[in-house]
């Protein structure tokens, strides 16, 4: 809205057939020095100096999750590529800590999590590294890791973990799910573009203070938050600074196995048992539960985040500086108890008595009663942090009437840091009984008769220690060039370049001072004082060891550097990695937009170089590897506008996901007993994916809006490990570095672009808003997305590099649903969120073959709540529910869905207090 009187002298083309509302404003204006934007408020038409601090006359204020919704139905329209759309207004609807846990309401994208917190993303039931992130126009990386050896500690891969951010810095999310040749390459499964907030986001002087406290039901301690903004426009100019600092004490309790493996009970006595059942296990016919551990996690979490921005907008240029700081650490400490004797069981060759067991119909010995078993401890202390930096530059250019420039040039740095993690061991015998019958199928029941508190009891077992860091550096540089006569025509050309260094520095030891305790030539008592009771486990207590301390008391230093020169390390196991990937790519694309009517067409192409080089220190002299490609990627996005509420979307394209990065540094060894070498593969290519995409769209009313789409993906390229018998005269690029025979041949196992997939998929959404009977300014309204995907692979043996099974792909869930619910009056908002993931296929391990074909996770179901109310115009006070039903993330083991790791991380409430101006 605008004054008349203002603009009545101004003359528009004539309008006729069905357009959008942005599509006919375009038209409208291109004539004119008048610009328009759409706002929760209306739509505000006038010149640029205006347009950035007008309101409309007549103001009709709709605020929370309607808002919000509204908002991300105009940019989800807009957009030329499907999408999906999450505005700084939606973010803040719901009780999510990071950015990870405000995606997983996006059709067709799901999340791992860590801590009772989101981290990683998943789109399409791919791979996490198959979905490229983007921060204010350049692409980024960086990685944290999980306290859990069953989810991957020191993972090290392509996904940006998102939870090093809270969502308070962001003012918008796209998930950019077709692809055109403007965008990077990388994004297999889709793109997630992440904006900051910008100072004539808001034109005017904004600021806003926000409080928020909580406890999670396991923590006796608050956890908080504070976060502020501050920004203002003035002329031509604005700035913005906003800063989030939270923390966070949390815990994690659960149980555990080994996994399950067919073995005798060598060196135990059964004569107890049954004939059948000592006859079975004798044989090796049983599945045994190994390592049956209780275990809790606990750490601090400290996470920081701070963002600036400066901005020049102008009739003819737009720059941005940006700068984002980001920094997640925490100390964590982590305890076990488990038997600990004959291959992870309670067995103690010959002295251990099995007197009573049970075996299901599985054949897996879910009951066993031990007499004088071993049991263990395990207490873990990690000091870890990631930091994160970001500076970008964007630009526009109005260069004429026809003629605009874009670019983007920016830096980023993320480093995770393990400078200590070192573990105490402590040993002991009693009677124990392991039980995973009826209700403990999942969460063992496993009793000790000895009481696990006492000093006394313990002994020390052995001692390790390891350090691992990990840096990854972007730099981007972006130019495209736009000539358009009109809003129907438009031709773009651009050129870009990326360069990505990933350098990752592990150094472990293993087993100190355990031959000194066991040969006595060191006392293995327990040091009472640098020991605590554990009673948090809502099973057993034990006695648990401060672990820096431990290591002072035996003289020990705690730092890796100086530990690694010790005697006594020196006399211990050791191993050290470091590795370095510098990747370079440059990029030329060009698209074509034509729009006649109702149809809107938009033919693409790009074509990209990169250069690859790998260093291994795995080996002596260190390897040094090199790859190189080049790559055509066209693209076709159409649109047809069945009428103004409704179109319908075709997409084609051809995508890239990039290899591993465990797969680029790959280690280098001879097994001389198997006569396999395990090499590296100079020609390996990117997984490539032919993708099809078909979506309706229909936009009912203002507030209600329908969408079906359904995709496909042919993924071509696929790597996995394949062997091949070689002459070792034609492995001549390995010497030098390992000692192979001087003659005849040998099985060489190596990454491959050997195997394809077809995955497919419907992922459909739905947004209704009603009034309430008889009060048109309550408003209730449901929010709900189902997705339904499948696809499987062929997965190999690393080890063997044979063929193993076809099994759905890694990390893909067949079924995702979330479902809103909400009421919203003047001043009043509930909210309650319901999240449902499908199980799914985390990995197949070839180092765990002998246990499990595979490993993944059971289905799981989240609901969140939220109360909001608004006092006036600036004030609001919230209560927020999370993890209502205290989810247990179930880890199986092998493909029948033997217990692997069952844990619980808790409740959260928060009540926080937002002031806004």
């Amino acid at each position: 809205m605008t004054e008349s009187a203002e603009y009545n002298a101004v003359t528009a083309p004539a309008l006729s057939g069905e357009y959008t509302l942005s599509q006919a404003l375009e038209i409208l204006l291109k004539p004119t020095d008048l610009q328009y934007r759409i706002t929760s408020n209306g739509v505000i038409v006038g010149r640029v100096e205006n347009t950035v601090s007008q309101t409309p006359i007549e103001e009709v204020s709709v605020t929370g999750l309607r808002a919000s919704l509204g908002a991300s139905r105009e940019q989800k329209r807009r957009n030329d590529v499907i999408s999906d759309v999450i505005v700084s207004s939606d973010l803040a609807s719901y009780p999510d800590r990071n950015l990870a846990e405000s995606m997983q309401r996006i059709p067709g994208m799901s999340i791992t999590r860590e801590a009772g917190e989101g981290r990683q993303i998943m789109l399409r039931g791919l791979s996490p590294d198959f979905t490229l992130v983007m921060l204010n126009g350049m692409t980024v990386l960086a990685n944290n890791d999980s306290p859990m050896d069953s989810r991957l500690q020191k993972q090290r891969d392509r996904s940006f973990d998102l939870n090093l951010f809270a969502t308070d810095l962001f003012s918008e999310i796209q998930v950019l799910k077709t692809y055109d040749a403007e965008l990077p390459t990388g994004g297999m499964a889709g793109i997630v573009a992440l904006s900051t907030a910008h100072p004539f986001d808001h034109p005017g002087l904004h600021w806003n203070v926000s409080a928020q406290g909580g406890n999670n039901q396991f923590v006796n301690s608050l956890s908080k938050r504070i976060s502020a903004m501050v920004s203002n426009t003035r002329g031509h100019w604005g700035a913005l600074f906003s800063v989030v600092y939270g923390t966070r004490d949390y815990q994690e309790m659960g149980a555990n196995t080994f996994r399950w493996r067919q073995i005798r009970p060598d060196g135990a006595d059964i004569s107890a048992l049954s004939a059948n059942i000592a006859e079975q296990w004798q044989n090796g016919e049983l599945f045994v539960p190994r390592g049956n551990r209780y275990s809790v996690w606990q750490s601090d979490m400290d996470r920081t985040g701070i963002g600036a921005s400066i901005e020049y907008k102008s009739d003819f240029a737009h720059v941005s500086l940006d700068w984002l700081y980001g920094r997640l650490s925490g100390e964590r400490f982590e305890y076990h108890l488990y038997p600990r004797g004959y291959r992870s069981t309670p067995v103690i060759e010959n002295e251990t008595r099995v007197v009573d067991a049970v075996v299901n119909e599985k054949n897996e010995l879910v009951y066993a009663d031990y007499l004088n078993g071993q049991v263990g401890t395990e207490s873990r202390y990690q000091q870890v942090a990631t930091n994160y930096n970001q500076w970008v530059i964007n630009l526009t250019n109005q260069w004429g009437p026809t003629l605009k420039g874009k670019g983007v040039i920016g830096w980023e740095q993320a480093r995770y840091d393990m400078p200590q993690s070192n573990k105490a061991y402590m040993q002991g015998a009693t009677d124990i009984s392991v039980d995973y019958r009826g209700k403990y199928s999942r969460f063992a029941n496993i009793n000790y008769k000895a009481d696990l508190t006492q000093a006394d009891f313990w002994r020390m077992k052995e001692l390790d220690a390891e350090s691992y860091f990990a840096t990854t550096a972007f730099f981007n540089a972006r130019y495209v060039v736009s000539y358009a006569e009109d809003v129907s025509r438009e031709w773009k050309v651009g050129v870009d370049w990326v360069s990505f260094n990933n350098q990752t520095d592990l150094f472990d030891i293993q087993d100190l001072l355990m031959n000194d305790w066991e040969k006595g030539s060191l006392k293995s008592t327990v040091p009472i004082e640098l020991s605590r009771p554990l009673n948090s486990h809502p099973r057993l207590s034990w006695l648990t060891l401060d672990t820096s301390a431990v290591f002072n008391a035996f003289g020990l230093p705690n730092n890796i550097g100086a530990l690694k020169e010790s005697d006594v390390a020196m006399r211990a196991e050791q191993r050290a990695e470091r590795d370095e990937i510098n990747e370079h790519r440059l990029g030329l694309f060009s698209s074509l937009t034509l729009g006649s009517g109702n149809w809107k067409v938009n033919p693409s192409l790009r074509i990209e170089h990169e250069n690859i080089a790998v260093s291994a220190s795995d080996t002596e002299p260190e390897l040094h590897r090199y790859l190189s490609r080049t790559h055509w990627l066209p693209a076709l996005n159409l649109r047809y506008s069945i009428s103004a509420e409704s179109m319908l979307r075709l997409a084609l394209s051809r995508t890239l996901g990039r290899p591993q990065l465990d797969d680029l540094t790959t280690s280098v060894r001879y097994d001389e007993e198997q006569n396999i070498l395990y090499g590296y593969n100079e020609k390996l290519r990117p997984y490539s994916a032919y993708n099809l995409d078909i979506a309706w769209e229909e936009y009912a009313s203002d507030n209600n809006r329908f969408a079906i789409n359904a995709f496909s993906k042919f993924l071509d390229d696929y790597i996995v490990y394949v062997n091949e018998t070689k002459p070792v005269s034609e492995l001549a690029a390995y010497n030098g570095s390992i000692s192979l025979p001087d003659a005849g041949e040998v099985t060489l196992v190596s990454a491959k672009n050997a195997e394809q997939s077809w995955l497919y998929g419907i992922e459909t959404s739905a947004e209704i808003d009603m009034t309430w009977p008889g009060n048109p300014q309550n408003h209730f309204g449901v929010v709900g997305i189902v997705s339904y995907t499948r696809g499987k692979v062929r997965y190999y043996n690393t080890d063997t590099g044979e063929l193993l099974s076809v099994k759905g792909l890694p990390f893909l869930s067949p079924w995702l649903a979330n479902l809103t619910t909400y009421w919203e009056s003047y001043d009043l908002s509930v909210r309650l969120s319901v999240t449902y993931r499908d199980d799914y296929v985390a990995r197949v391990d070839s180092r765990t073959l002998q246990d499990e074909d595979e490993t993944g996770f059971e289905d799981s179901m989240y609901v969140d709540a939220v109360v909001a109310w608004h006092i006036g115009d600036k004030w609001e006070v919230r209560f927020e529910a999370t993890n209502l039903t205290n989810q247990r993330e179930i880890q199986y083991s092998d493909s029948a869905h033997r217990p692997y790791n069952t844990a619980v991380s808790g409740r959260d409430y928060y009540v926080g207090i937002t002031y806004r101006y």
